[in-house]
């Protein structure tokens, strides 16, 4: 994409959501020895995954009606500024990171701006697309609430367990 094409934010941000899908993916790799772990990082991994494909759904159905279309209001800059947080999370290998370090990652990306934008892409999308994102997807609101209720189980570093207070 060329900075002369028209900014599309549905398409840029469905790619955040799976780049944030293959950081969890990894990090049900990383713990394959410990089934309860593995298994909370690939769910959280296919959440993101899921908000990818509704995003490229309401696109779809953004281009289908012609009473709705999206108002450009989030910027390129934005979009591209958390493609390459992830892509440099991405970047680092992981094969050393213990269950605090997944966890602190996770934190960091789910309390960035990327469900603020997530949002605001639902308010900006008219009724017939906020309805479409709302029935199709698991709200952030409860994947945090996942994230939340792992961090307390299975993470012991008392700064990261007081950050999780402050997810919404």
């Amino acid at each position: 994409m060329t900075k002369h094409e028209p900014f599309d934010p549905l398409p840029r941000f469905a790619e955040i959501e799976r780049l944030v899908s293959k950081i969890y993916y990894r990090f049900s790799h990383l713990f394959l020895d410990q089934p309860e772990l593995r298994d909370f990082w690939w769910e959280m991994a296919r959440d993101e995954e899921q908000h990818a494909c509704i995003l490229f759904a309401c696109k779809a159905l953004i281009d289908n009606y012609d009473d709705e279309r999206l108002v450009p209001e989030i910027s390129r800059v934005k979009a591209d500024e958390l493609k390459e947080k992830l892509l440099t999370y991405l970047s680092h290998g992981t094969a050393k990171l213990q269950i605090e370090d997944a966890f602190r990652i996770a934190l960091q990306i789910e309390s960035s701006e990327i469900d603020a934008i997530y949002s605001k892409l639902l308010q900006l999308g008219g009724p017939h697309i906020a309805k479409t994102m709302q029935n199709l997807g698991v709200p952030a609101s409860v994947q945090r609430q996942k994230l939340k209720a792992a961090l307390r189980r299975f993470c012991n570093d008392p700064v990261i367990l007081r950050e999780v207070e402050h997810l919404s």
